[in-house]
């Protein structure tokens, strides 16, 4: 690239190009379009060199083990090597310690995906079990290099930090290793979703469950220990080198959001809560003024303030912080449970869409929360997003699952406008109408027919 030299470029580019497709697709996608599928723009070489830093970390390499230009060349800017430093930003939370090796689980979750979407489940199973990318913490260089592992995590007795949805997770399922025999069994192709079931649905139980049953009660049991920290209260963590707080902010944020405020805008790119929240956020047109899902934003500002509370050991301010962003991170699991509720609707549960799978497994994400504060609308959720066979998905119908969640989300102390709304379903309906423009003709159409059938009726 900075020999301007178009056939040397092909050729490493054709090297390497593929291969950040498990690192993160808006960068493999961009560089794929810019060094691949088109002929190359020397103009927009530094460009294409801070895509290329982005992803060092992926493959284990740091900005020293490339090193640095020796020269410079005209017309090219090179960009300063941020992105592997121990406090580059993750979507603006700088950390105090480094925790992008606890952040890179996400790549797992990634790279699973990628494997199960193209039915290579026998090595889905090798990263599932044993991990690839988030290096454990290691005292010294003498102690053993190993990687943290979904299936650790799925199973670990750190996971008792998570209360009360811990006991209710474990209640509900009546195993408490109810999502790694989830997870297992698919991959091995036995159980509820075997190998007569597509690609698709299996790629999208694994993967979702791995982030969503799986990462989501980890995250809140390190928001709990990060509490228990601030209180002098000896628990059994994960992780024992890193500034409590800044494990959370990796857990919820993860490492492929980049480091600009709001995190990534491709949608492709977020594999955690903060990536769902993206994702969501279109749909349930929940975006701030800057673009990016308000949920996000509000978490942001509490993890600069939790931070903030720990280290000033305000241990009472801090709890409520952790209970406001154990809140918050329920309102995309709920969003996307009405997503699904809205596709399936009326859906044969034989179909062999993804869809289906999809639905049913962010509703186990959530319901044994929900029984917590609303059992009636948990069996709500229940009956009409749970794959049962020869039935047919939504029975009730979107509008009664996105009352139930409207329900819950009040009981849990959130707001049902937080939960945004379609044209199709509205969670706030019964707690004074939608905030969505899109929605609001609809309520006023229905408004004036009702009104209309009283007056001739009168």
């Amino acid at each position: 690239l900075l020999e301007k030299d178009p056939v040397a470029t092909d050729l490493y580019a054709t090297a390497v190009v593929p291969q950040v497709a498990q690192c993160r697709p808006s960068i493999y996608n961009r560089l794929r379009q810019e060094l691949l599928q088109s002929q190359v723009n020397f103009e927009r070489t530094d460009f294409i060199l801070n895509d290329l830093q982005q992803v060092y970390s992926c493959f284990g390499l740091s900005c020293s083990d490339i090193g640095v230009v020796a020269k410079s060349y005209e017309g090219v800017n090179i960009p300063p090597c941020l992105a592997t430093q121990a406090d580059a930003p993750m979507a603006l939370y700088r950390p105090t310690t480094d925790v992008h090796p606890i952040a890179r689980i996400d790549l797992d979750v990634l790279q699973i995906r990628i494997l199960t979407t193209l039915g290579s489940f026998s090595f889905a199973k090798l990263w599932y079990m044993y991990g690839r990318n988030s290096p454990r913490q290691r005292k010294s260089d003498n102690d053993p290099y190993y990687f943290y592992s979904l299936s650790e995590f799925a199973v670990a007795s750190s996971r008792r930090n998570a209360e009360p949805y811990y006991s209710a997770f474990v209640s509900y399922h009546n195993d408490p290793n109810y999502s790694d025999l989830l997870i297992r069994n698919t991959l091995e192709g036995v159980g509820k979703w075997d190998s007569s079931k597509s690609v698709e649905q299996r790629s999208a139980v694994v993967t979702e469950a791995g982030a969503f049953l799986v990462l989501y009660l980890h995250l809140i049991a390190q928001i709990n220990d990060a509490v228990n920290n601030c209180k002098g209260v000896d628990e059994d963590g994960e992780y024992d080198l890193t500034h409590p707080w800044d494990e959370v902010a990796a857990l919820i944020i993860g490492s492929l959001e980049g480091m600009e405020e709001g995190g990534s805008s491709d949608i492709q790119d977020g594999q955690m809560i903060w990536g769902l929240g993206t994702r969501r956020g279109f749909q349930f047109q929940t975006l701030n003024a800057e673009g990016y899902a308000k949920v996000n934003s509000e978490l942001e500002d509490l993890l600069f303030a939790g931070r903030g509370e720990l280290d000033a050991l305000r241990c009472d301010m801090l709890e409520t912080t952790a209970e406001k962003i154990k809140r918050l991170t329920l309102i995309p699991l709920m969003q996307s449970v009405l997503k699904y509720a809205i596709q399936n609707e009326q859906q044969s549960a034989n179909s062999g869409s993804s869809d289906v799978a999809l639905g049913e497994v962010f509703a186990m994400a959530i319901i044994p929360i929900v029984q917590i504060y609303d059992p009636a609308s948990a069996s709500i959720l229940e009956a009409n997003m749970f794959v049962q066979p020869g039935g047919t998905l939504v029975g009730d119908g979107a509008q009664a699952v996105a009352n139930a969640l409207g329900s819950a989300a009040n009981s849990i102390g959130i707001s049902p406008r937080q939960l945004g709304s379609t044209p199709r379903a509205d969670p706030n309906l019964l707690y004074g109408g939608s905030s969505s423009p899109a929605v609001r003709p609809l309520l006023l159409s229905s408004a004036v027919s009702l009104m209309s059938f009283v007056f001739i009726v009168l």
